[in-house]
């Protein structure tokens, strides 16, 4: 193992198969073939997926189901055929139950690296047995045919990773997925990482304490690892409400060749201050029982702000690798700022391979930046990175702030994106902008989920807006980087199906982001 890398700062349902696929096809080891990303069906063209989890199906409300966007020879994202999954659909295995909510989260990457990319699908409401709300996430397969049209999907539950299962676990809240070669990294070693979230995990009593379970590659094979604020080597202990595992992301953080994590617990109480939240580093996941981490909240020493009751610091992270520079933004959506409560603001971290170091913490009052931090903004609910790409040889960073109130009204929405090189050269998007469709309206909540998605002619914002009022049944804006004309995608026009979607839009699949 290497030495110890350091942060700069103070420190009811049918059983179903468990576990990662068993046919002889699916590889699940260090050294499998480079992956692909948002290439569902391997035809060179790049495509998207979006959510809607308060779908009905078969008169199943929220059941849930997502859309897929393929691409088309035009070169642009998501513009070909369209089809739609939920469960009991395609090679999706299960049935469409009322709450289930699946699509809730999303992570898009090639899980078994057979050059079609898959997609880990949180069902966070799930009830299985007697008990609600327990939660899984499938794993989507990719195949010539399209995603969920090969193999049968494969089925994570907490008792895959030896478990026991509660009522309130929702397990599949958030899931992030991270291959080697994806957001610019470097082939070396050739892997993939599979992170869930349970923030309602019982730990040592505690309700809600929360857990993230890994799924890693280990000498040829794959590991799994469940861990909590009361595993032995990671700091701090489980506290009932918590919330550890509400947000993860993962990524080559500080060196070394093995992936790391940040698990965000916005539930955390910091001394006096409840819900004031942290965020756990988790340190080389590869090595099952040799653990190590660092928590790190707004009275880390580096980390601007004061840590204060419902700041929420780790509701929403994200990770980025670019070369050899790795980026994280942290984002606390109830940070009050000056009198302003419940702005919100974002910090930002990056690496020098060894440590991960505290820098600029955002906000609408951050000098140069545009807007002004406002009462309820909740500026950082949904986070991603851009990738540079195509001639951009900028890392960005796109903010949604989905209850901004503009000049249209109460919680009309915009999402900031940042360069790196100058914070202050921000860009806002709103519905008003040059362009994009759709219109400014109060409720659309514009920005409430944010992806990036990158293809060989083509990299794209991907924002969504599932209250859309015009829209009612949501929609997503695309915003192209490096030219272009933004362009909707918008249930019952274009091929996309509208019957029984009430919230599309509310999670988006790419490279990195999310949103709740």
């Amino acid at each position: 193992m290497r030495a110890l890398a350091t942060l700069a700062v103070a420190t009811t349902m049918t059983v179903l198969p468990l576990g990662l696929s068993a046919p002889s096809a699916r590889a699940d080891a260090d050294g499998c073939e480079v992956g692909v990303t948002s290439d569902f069906n391997g035809d060179g063209r790049t495509d998207a997926v979006v959510a809607d989890p308060t779908a009905t199906v078969s008169g199943q409300a929220a059941a849930g189901r997502i859309i897929v966007l393929y691409g088309d020879a035009d070169g642009l994202i998501g513009e070909g055929t369209r089809g739609a999954l939920s469960e009991g659909s395609g090679s999706v295995l299960g049935a469409p139950e009322a709450g289930d909510r699946f699509g809730f989260s999303l992570a898009v990457l090639d899980v078994d690296c057979d050059g079609y990319t898959d997609v880990a699908v949180g069902v966070p409401y799930e009830d299985i047995g007697a008990s609600t709300d327990v939660g899984m996430v499938h794993v989507v397969w990719g195949s010539p045919a399209g995603l969920g049209l090969g193999d049968s999907s494969t089925i994570w539950r907490s008792t895959s990773f030896g478990q026991t299962e509660h009522a309130g676990d929702r397990f599949g809240f958030a899931v992030d997925g991270v291959e080697d070669d994806g957001q610019g990294g470097t082939p070396a070693p050739d892997a993939y990482v599979l992170a869930i979230g349970v923030p309602g995990a019982v730990v040592s009593g505690h309700d809600n304490a929360g857990a993230v379970a890994l799924r890693a590659p280990l000498d040829g094979g794959g590991a799994n690892h469940w861990l909590t604020q009361d595993t032995p080597g990671l700091p701090g202990a489980a506290e009932a409400g918590d919330g550890f595992g509400s947000a993860v992301s993962c990524n080559y953080l500080i060196g070394g060749g093995e992936f790391d994590c940040i698990v965000g617990s916005p539930g955390e109480d910091v001394g006096s201050a409840v819900d004031a939240g942290t965020a756990s580093v988790i340190n080389d996941i590869y090595f099952e029982d040799e653990y190590t981490g660092t928590t790190i909240d707004q009275n880390s020493s580096g980390v601007p702000g004061v840590a204060e009751a419902g700041d929420r610091y780790g509701a929403a992270v994200d990770t980025i690798l670019v070369g050899t520079t790795a980026r994280a933004a942290i984002a606390a959506p109830g940070e009050d700022v000056g009198s302003a409560n419940g702005a919100g603001s974002v910090q930002l971290f990056s690496s020098n391979t060894t440590t991960l170091n505290p820098g600029t913490g955002l906000s609408q009052n951050t000098s140069g930046v545009g807007g002004s931090a406002e009462s309820g903004d909740a500026f950082g609910s949904s986070l991603a990175w851009i990738a540079p790409g195509l001639g951009d040889s900028q890392t960005r960073l796109a903010v949604g702030v989905p209850t901004e109130n503009t000049t249209a009204g109460t919680d009309a929405g915009i999402v900031q994106v940042f360069p790196m090189s100058s914070l202050g050269s921000d860009v806002t998007w709103s519905q008003n902008s040059s362009g994009v469709p759709g219109v400014a309206q109060a409720g659309d909540r514009f920005g409430a989920a944010v992806a990036t998605v990158a293809g060989a002619s083509e990299r794209a914002l991907l924002i969504g807006v599932p209250d859309d009022v015009t829209d009612a049944t949501g929609m997503v804006d695309v915003i192209p980087f490096g030219g272009g004309n933004p362009r909707g995608w918008i249930p019952g026009t274009g091929g996309i199906p509208s019957s029984g979607l009430g919230r599309w839009g509310f999670a988006i699949g790419g490279v990195s982001g999310g949103g709740e």
